[in-house]
């Protein structure tokens, strides 16, 4: 371990480990940052592997909850370089038959491409958009006594329940199933697991509110 480590040590340069540091830095304590790779930045790293000038991102590459994270949204990322762009439509789910789902920034555009569950769709997200920025204030930042708890107790009774038992409950077809299935799928937990429902609304939820963008020139930056 380096000396003079100061108030506190951070191991890792990752997202998390970043954040780490900042908060306790803001707090007004010294920080000394320890990384072992080449690289800062842990999972959000860009190289060029094929042509000169040509970046690719080699693990995390869509930050699909960074404008959602009431602390990251409200770091001064801008100032330092970054730029963040949006694609048309967050996501494109594949079928089986060749055509895919999209999920669009709009519920109402989502929902127009979802056929008869459309109206299923809208029942299902638009309460909670309404709601978003207070979810989004309790699941994703500190662990405290909940500002909003009747918000997280109507968010809890379709969150709370596999994905693959909220999927069917709430839909008829298979285009609005795989949709929400392909979301809840980020948080590798089995579609059957309890509680693998929620990781698929807030990624949808995110999409809705705040998009899903990625870094111009790499997520490095």
């Amino acid at each position: 371990m380096p000396e003079g480590g100061g108030d506190a040590i951070v191991v890792g340069s990752g997202p998390n480990g970043l954040a780490a540091a900042i908060a306790l830095a803001k707090a007004g304590r010294s920080v000394r940052l320890v990384e072992g790779a080449e690289q800062l930045g842990g999972g959000c790293r860009s190289e060029e592997l094929t042509l000169a000038g040509y970046v690719h991102d080699t693990c995390s590459t869509v930050h699909a909850l960074a404008l959602a994270s009431p602390f990251l949204s409200g770091l001064p990322l801008a100032s330092h370089g970054l730029e963040l762009a949006h694609p048309q439509a967050p996501l494109a789910h594949p079928l089986d038959d060749g055509s895919a789902v999209i999920l669009e920034r709009s519920v109402e555009r989502t929902a127009a491409g979802l056929g008869t569950d459309g109206t299923a769709y809208r029942r299902l997200f638009e309460p909670l958009l309404a709601s978003a920025d207070a979810l989004f204030s309790e699941l994703l930042g500190p662990l405290r006594p909940p500002h909003h708890p009747l918000t997280l107790a109507r968010f809890g009774l379709s969150a709370l329940l596999s994905a693959r038992s909220l999927a069917r409950s709430r839909f008829e077809g298979e285009r609005a199933q795989a949709l929400l299935a392909g979301c809840s799928a980020h948080s590798m937990l089995s579609l059957r697991a309890p509680a693998s429902a929620a990781f698929g609304l807030v990624l949808a939820l995110s999409a809705h509110r705040v998009g899903w963008p990625v870094a111009r020139g790499g997520s490095q930056r």
